[in-house]
């Protein structure tokens, strides 16, 4: 086998954050800042997971691949597909080369785990689907840990372009006007924990989500609310989106109050990213909302494109780490 690349990309979800989990539909858009992978065979049975910037992410043997499998989500998925194919695949020198932001809300692991089990699938024969793909990355990186999160990462870095998730077959969406601004807060965030923790708050809520029973707490009423306009905000603008009747004025302004419920009702944001929305929007963004599972992270405006070099520059300002231009791009790749 001669070397080969796969690539899959980064994501923003735009309507739907924090509640795919809760078995909603989410809006999310493929970005143009992407996870490489560059495959190199070996003569051994070491498969080697390395870049330039962490040094060696994992190592394993293929040999003896079945006695670590649990230990890291790309040994779980490499299992899987050699269970699936039978195959015996030789050793593999892999270097990852990705411009998007890590542990920053932007599906940076996912993105690199799409490009992992595709590169695996291709190596061992097995045709899938995209959606087979999808469901298969999704056991590795999040079922086998018993994470928290949903699978709207998954199906954005497998799928690409723009899509309503989450109600059967993914449904492609119009592409939209305007420029979207991403920027990173430089502030890491605790992805795991703040998915349990909203999600084990709202989930025994759902059943009864427009019933308000007399027995809830003032607090569940509230997360109720907020669960309840984000999940509306969400249906609304797919259905926009999913006949080209966009008014991209109001749409900013959507963004913003999905992300003020973020912030006041489930706690997601964080002073800077709160000054880098106020940068954006005062430097003409028709609105703005963080990315991700928040706590820190990224926070993406949308904006005309007169508008970029100032929002770019606000964002900076408020103390943004990176701020860049994304545009709509394709899924998983070979080559």
């Amino acid at each position: 086998m001669t070397p080969f690349t796969t690539s899959a990309p980064g994501r923003l979800c735009l309507f739907g954050e924090h509640q795919d989990y809760l078995g909603l539909p989410v809006v999310a858009m493929a970005i143009n800042r992407r996870c490489h992978l560059t495959w190199t065979p070996r003569k051994d049975s070491i498969v080697r997971l390395a870049s330039e910037s962490r040094g060696t992410v994992s190592e394993m043997d293929l040999d003896r691949i079945g006695q670590r499998a649990g230990k890291n989500p790309w040994g779980v998925a490499l299992v899987d597909i050699l269970r699936d194919t039978d195959a015996t695949p030789e050793g593999m020198d892999i270097h990852i080369r990705s411009d998007i932001p890590i542990q920053a809300g932007c599906s940076s692991s996912t993105a690199l785990m799409t490009a992992w089990t595709a590169g695996w699938s291709r190596i061992c024969g097995l045709e899938e689907s995209t959606d087979q793909l999808v469901h298969r990355c999704h056991r590795a990186e999040v079922l086998a840990f018993d994470g928290a999160g949903g699978d709207m990462d998954h199906f954005a870095c497998a799928h690409g372009g723009i899509h309503r998730f989450g109600l059967g077959l993914p449904q492609a969406l119009t592409p939209l006007s305007g420029a979207f601004i991403l920027g990173d807060s430089g502030q890491p965030k605790d992805t795991q924990g703040h998915l349990a923790r909203c999600k084990e708050a709202r989930l025994p809520l759902m059943a009864d989500l427009d019933m308000n029973p007399p027995h809830w707490s003032e607090e569940q009423r509230h997360l109720a609310e907020g669960t309840r306009i984000n999940r509306d905000l969400e249906a609304k603008w797919a259905g926009h989106l999913s006949t080209g009747e966009v008014d991209v004025r109001r749409m900013g302004e959507a963004l913003t109050r999905h992300h003020e419920v973020l912030r006041d009702v489930l706690g997601l944001s964080t002073p800077r990213i709160e000054a880098m929305l106020e940068g954006a929007l005062n430097a003409g963004a028709w609105g703005a909302k963080i990315n991700g599972s928040g706590g820190g992270g990224c926070l993406f405006a949308y904006t005309a494109e007169s508008h970029v070099d100032s929002v770019i520059e606000a964002m900076m300002a408020a103390g943004a780490k990176g701020a860049w231009t994304v545009h709509m791009d394709e899924g998983v790749r070979h080559g």
